[in-house]
């Protein structure tokens, strides 16, 4: 079952050089070309390729931070494109988490503060909010001692699970990770990957891993596809490298190999 797909999606920014007249012709930069691209339930899929190949402008189209320049974007087979997604319950099945954890925090908000939030907004009836947090925290590798902790009082491990307990609590379908590992030291990426396996078999859950770590989508993911230059170059399943065909994907995994 297909819950998220991209057709033709297109992304320009404008370009407005200093010899430019207000009158003159308009030029742009397509940071992303006809992109196609689907994500089925419970699959994991890896988004890789070099920085400035336009793989943080895809996460940015499908949250609609930024309007996509043509194309289409359907989650479940509704599109998503051009909507600010005021329709709250479509918004909640849509999460995403940064590579800066410690921006994603307020704070001066303690951990309760920063998981009942969601928890509110999302499900206003409910009254059980601490319950709710615990489990959060139990799910991602902590316990009821850091309720009442502060951002600052994190390590960048630990900040990173709140920020992925907070996506969690309001019971999305899809979580995208936006380099959310690349900041972390070798030991704490391999737990959480670890750890983000666990809660996807128990949770069911769609992941979009967004990374240039070759490693860890490895590891976590069923699914590859690669994008270079604003384009989508290769997709390919469960690391058969026998599939790959571009140059530019043999140049990427005969570094991993090395």
């Amino acid at each position: 079952m297909t819950l998220l797909e991209l057709c033709n999606v297109t992304k320009e920014y404008p370009i407005r050089s200093r010899k430019s007249s207000w009158f003159g012709r308009k030029k742009s930069f397509t940071a992303v070309n006809q992109v196609n691209l689907s994500l089925s339930k419970g699959e994991s899929l890896g988004l890789i390729g070099e920085s400035g190949s336009g793989k943080s402008t895809i996460a940015k189209l499908i949250m609609n931070v930024e309007p996509i320049t043509s194309g289409q974007i359907l989650l479940n087979g509704q599109s998503i494109s051009g909507n600010p997604m005021k329709d709250i319950q479509l918004y909640k099945r849509l999460q995403m988490v940064l590579q800066d954890s410690s921006a994603s925090l307020h704070p001066k908000m303690d951990v309760q503060e920063i998981l009942t939030e969601p928890i509110r907004n999302y499900f206003p009836k409910d009254k059980n909010g601490e319950a709710q947090c615990i489990e959060l925290l139990e799910l991602v590798g902590l316990d009821a001692t850091y309720l009442s902790r502060y951002p600052d009082q994190l390590s960048g491990g630990q900040k990173q699970r709140v920020c992925i307990a907070k996506a969690l609590a309001v019971k999305p379908d899809i979580i995208i990770f936006d380099e959310s590992i690349a900041n972390l030291d070798s030991t704490s990426q391999t737990s959480i990957v670890n750890m983000l396996q666990r809660i996807q078999k128990q949770e069911q859950l769609s992941y979009l891993f967004i990374t240039h770590d070759l490693q860890s989508t490895q590891q976590l993911c069923d699914r590859v596809a690669v994008m270079y230059q604003g384009e989508l170059i290769e997709t390919f399943n469960q690391w058969d490298f026998e599939q790959l065909k571009h140059p530019y994907t043999r140049l990427l995994f005969e570094t991993l190999d090395g």
